[in-house]
């Protein structure tokens, strides 16, 4: 009888099993050694660029969720006290009479006088001033300093300045006042200089400027 035919298959030699193993590794190194997965890193203070293999970029907190960059946060300026005086003075410059200009009158008084005696006789200066109707006047008393020099045998005296706006006639008022106090401040007084500020000075400003000095509020007189 006819003899059936049997099929057998040939087994690949291991050797060549190897050969083909070697040849896919080198091809697969070949193609992962072509890719450029370094990332350039640039020091924005040295200006160097190095060259790191293999670290992802890291993202930040903001583009991680969908932000381009960090938010802006604007502040308004500081409002300082010395902004706040200046503006307060600007406004109180125009707010006085047609012709007022703005005075500075520094009285020395006799250190002897108990605080009640020295306002006593710094209403009487305080009436002059109503009397000429003066505007916006603002007290700063010093208090009590040594003198540059000796007047009538004193080493010291009370510094008390007034800042005020008032017609042209008001320095007139104040020399009068000055050469005839009366009986009651006779001597009191040991020097009175008044001073008239220029066109474009700023009114007084009623804050205190060290811890010795104490001022009153502006008010008219």
């Amino acid at each position: 009888g006819a003899k059936k035919g049997v099929m057998r298959t040939r087994s690949t030699p291991p050797h060549l099993i190897l050969l083909l193993a070697a040849a896919a590794a080198a091809l697969v190194f070949v193609t992962f050694s072509k890719t450029d997965v370094s990332l350039a890193v640039r020091s924005r203070v040295a200006g160097v660029t190095s060259r790191v293999s293999g670290i992802p970029q890291r993202r930040s907190f903001f583009s991680s969720r969908g932000c381009s960059s960090a938010p802006r946060v604007t502040l308004e300026p500081v409002m300082t006290q010395d902004k706040v005086d200046t503006e307060a003075r600007a406004a109180k410059k125009n707010d006085i009479p047609t012709g007022y200009r703005w005075y500075e009158t520094m009285l020395v008084l006799q250190p002897k006088l108990n605080e009640m005696e020295k306002d006593i006789q710094l209403g009487y200066f305080e009436k002059v001033l109503g009397q000429a109707k003066a505007k916006n006047v603002m007290k700063l008393d010093r208090g009590k300093h040594p003198l540059s020099y000796p007047m009538n045998k004193n080493f010291e005296a009370y510094y008390v300045l007034y800042s005020f706006a008032g017609p042209p006639s008001t320095p007139g008022m104040i020399q009068n006042w000055s050469n005839n106090p009366g009986i009651d401040s006779e001597g009191q007084f040991l020097r009175v200089l008044n001073t008239r500020l220029p066109e474009d000075a700023m009114p007084p400003s009623a804050a205190a400027k060290s811890e010795d000095d104490a001022s009153d509020s502006l008010w008219d007189l």
